[in-house]
């Protein structure tokens, strides 16, 4: 239930999580190659920012898709975030948050305090039947963008996925390593 002062203090975060987007350096400590699965030239990808997700300033019926957003819906795009901890992983999903973050357990799962910009990312291939391990530091992440609700096999609902394609999955899982090619970012 949303007390006052529940929703003030989501409200805050909400303002510390795009400040601090905005002050995150855009050199991760984790970098992964991940080509998008519709263009294989990472100049191709387009670059998309947590901040950049949801209009601004936040209306009366709530948060709204950016025209960024939804023009890219679709298109292959780069990401850079935090994978959120998970205590119960789900098997070819991950999700990237702007800040670190953890999703609940079992008991508090569908109320957890994932901020409202987590994009939930999908592997495939042969890695989508696998958990991926949990990454400190800031991922870079390269895939095809997805947007609209949709029930995710872990229970929440997700606005925005990323898709990897089966390069980039295995990439993720450690399964090749993450060599520079001109096709890196």
């Amino acid at each position: 239930m949303f007390t006052p002062t529940r929703t003030l203090w989501l409200a805050a975060l909400y303002v510390c999580a795009s400040s601090v987007q905005a002050q995150t350096p855009q050199t991760p400590t984790t970098a992964l190659a991940a080509p998008a699965p519709i263009a294989r030239d990472a100049a191709a990808a387009s670059e998309l920012r947590f901040s950049e997700l949801f209009a601004r300033p936040v209306g009366p019926r709530g948060l709204t898709p950016s025209a960024k957003l939804l023009a890219l819906d679709g298109h292959a795009v780069r990401m850079v975030g935090y994978m959120a901890s998970a205590e119960l992983p789900t098997p070819g999903l991950l999700v990237l948050t702007p800040l670190p973050s953890s999703l609940g357990d079992e008991d508090d799962s569908l109320a957890d305090d994932l901020p409202p910009q987590a994009v939930f990312v999908h592997l495939s291939g042969p890695a989508a039947a696998q958990t991926p391990a949990h990454r400190v530091g800031l991922l870079r992440l390269q895939g095809r963008l997805s947007v609209g609700p949709q029930e995710e096999t872990d229970g929440h609902v997700s606005s925005v996925r990323l898709l990897l394609d089966a390069e980039a999955s295995a990439q993720l899982l450690g399964a090749t390593p993450a060599t520079p090619s001109k096709n890196s970012i």
